[in-house]
C-alpha cells in the first residue's frame, strides 16, 4: 500500500471517530433533558371511562291511598226504612246500601202515568179538530204544552222511586254509614262513603330535579312493611308543584286482588326509570368548579388537562352515575386536585374496578 492511500485510511477513520464521538456526547444531554421533562410534570391516575346503560332508580317515601274515595249522597228526602250494606262490607256496583221509605211516590208514579195518557188524548183531539177547521193553532200549542208537562212529571215521578234505593256506584268497601232505620235522610245528605282499593294509589312527592326522570308507564316497586310489591305503574305526574313542600305529586297503580293492602299506610314508591346512557365513576374524582357546579378533570389526546362539568344522576356501592361527557374520556381518578386546565401531566393507568 502506498504512503497515499495509507494517510486517506488514517484520515477516513478519523473522520468517522470525530463524527460519531459527536453524536454520543449530544445524545446524552438529549435524553438528559427528556427526564428533566418528566419530571417536571404532575403525575396523575387516569382511568378509560365508558358510557354504558344506566337505568335510574327514585325512591320516595310515599302513602297508599284508594283508586276511588266517593260520597254517596242521598238524591230524594225520606225516612231509612233498610239499610242493604253493613260498614267494612265489601259492595258490587249497583248493590243497595241504604233504602228510603217510598211513602206516596208509588201513588204520585201512578197519577203522572194517568195524567200523561190524558194529555196524550187531548193532543191528538185538538189535531183532528184543527184538521176539520175547528180548533185553533193556539189551542194546538196548549195542547202539546200540557203533554210535554206532564211526560216530564212522569219522568220525575220515575227517578224519585228509582232513587229511593241509594245503590253503589262501584265495586268497593263501605268505609262508613252514617245513618241507620228511622233516620230521615235530606236530598244531598251522605248515606255512605265507599272507597274502591283494587287497583291502589301510592301517592308520594318527587323533587324539582328528579321529576323530569319520570313518565308515565314507568315501572315501580312498593315496599310496604319490609314486604316488597310488583306491578305498580306511574299512573300520574303533576304539572305544579306542591306551594309548601315544592315538590311534585306522583302517584304509582298497583293490583290489590284481595283487598288486603288499606289506604293510608306507609310505603317506600321505587321508580324504574327509563334508561340512559352515563359514566359510572369513582365518587372522589368528583370536584366543584369555580361556580360551585360538579365537574370532572379529563386528558386530552395531546395529554393535556380539561375540565368538564357533570351531572350527577344516581349512586351505587361501585361508585356514582354521571352525564355530560363524551361517550370515551379518559379519566383523572387520582391528582385532579393538584392540576390545573391546560397544563400537561404524566399519566399513568389505573386499572378500573368499577361494575
Amino acid at each position: 500500500m502506498n504512503t497515499n492511500l495509507r494517510l486517506a485510511l488514517i484520515f477516513a477513520v478519523a473522520l468517522l471517530l470525530w463524527f460519531f464521538s459527536g453524536l454520543l456526547r449530544d445524545a446524552e444531554p438529549m435524553d438528559t433533558e427528556a427526564k428533566e421533562i418528566a419530571n417536571s410534570l404532575t403525575n396523575v391516575q387516569v382511568i378509560n371511562s365508558v358510557e354504558r346503560p344506566f337505568n335510574p332508580t327514585i325512591s320516595l317515601r310515599a302513602k297508599t291511598k284508594a283508586n276511588r274515595d266517593v260520597q254517596v249522597l242521598a238524591q230524594v228526602s225520606g225516612k231509612i226504612s233498610a239499610t242493604l250494606a253493613e260498614e267494612g262490607s265489601f259492595v258490587t256496583a249497583g248493590q243497595g246500601i241504604c233504602q228510603i221509605d217510598a211513602e206516596d211516590r208509588h201513588l204520585r208514579l201512578a197519577q203522572a202515568k194517568a195524567s200523561l195518557e190524558n194529555a196524550d188524548i187531548a193532543y191528538r183531539g185538538a189535531l183532528k179538530l184543527k184538521s176539520a177547521g175547528y180548533q185553533s193553532d193556539l189551542a194546538i200549542s196548549q195542547a202539546k204544552a200540557t203533554q210535554a208537562a206532564a211526560r216530564t212529571n212522569l219522568k220525575r215521578a220515575r227517578l224519585d222511586v228509582q232513587n229511593l234505593q241509594i245503590k253503589a256506584p262501584f265495586d268497593g268497601i263501605v268505609e262508613t254509614r252514617p245513618v241507620e232505620i228511622g233516620d230521615f235522610i235530606m236530598a244531598g245528605q251522605l248515606c255512605a262513603t265507599v272507597l274502591e282499593l283494587n287497583p291502589l294509589k301510592v301517592e308520594a312527592l318527587v323533587a324539582e330535579r328528579e321529576i323530569s326522570a319520570l313518565a308515565l308507564g314507568d315501572r315501580a316497586l312498593v315496599n310496604i312493611a319490609g314486604k316488597d310489591y310488583e306491578g305498580a305503574v306511574i299512573s300520574f305526574l303533576a304539572y305544579q308543584a306542591d306551594p309548601a313542600t315544592k315538590g311534585y305529586r306522583v302517584e304509582a297503580t298497583m293490583p290489590n286482588p284481595d283487598r288486603t293492602l288499606r289506604a293510608g299506610i306507609s310505603a317506600r314508591l321505587t321508580v324504574l326509570a327509563n334508561a340512559k346512557p352515563a359514566h359510572l365513576i369513582p365518587a372522589s374524582s368528583i370536584l366543584l368548579d369555580d361556580q360551585g357546579e360538579t365537574a370532572v378533570r379529563v386528558l386530552s389526546q395531546e395529554g393535556m388537562v380539561d375540565s368538564v362539568r357533570v351531572t350527577v344522576v344516581g349512586e351505587s356501592s361501585a361508585g356514582i352515575w354521571v352525564t355530560g361527557m363524551d361517550s370515551d374520556v379518559i379519566l383523572i381518578v387520582v391528582g385532579q386536585n393538584y392540576v390545573i386546565d391546560g397544563e400537561l401531566v404524566n399519566p399513568s393507568y389505573q386499572s378500573s374496578s368499577l361494575n
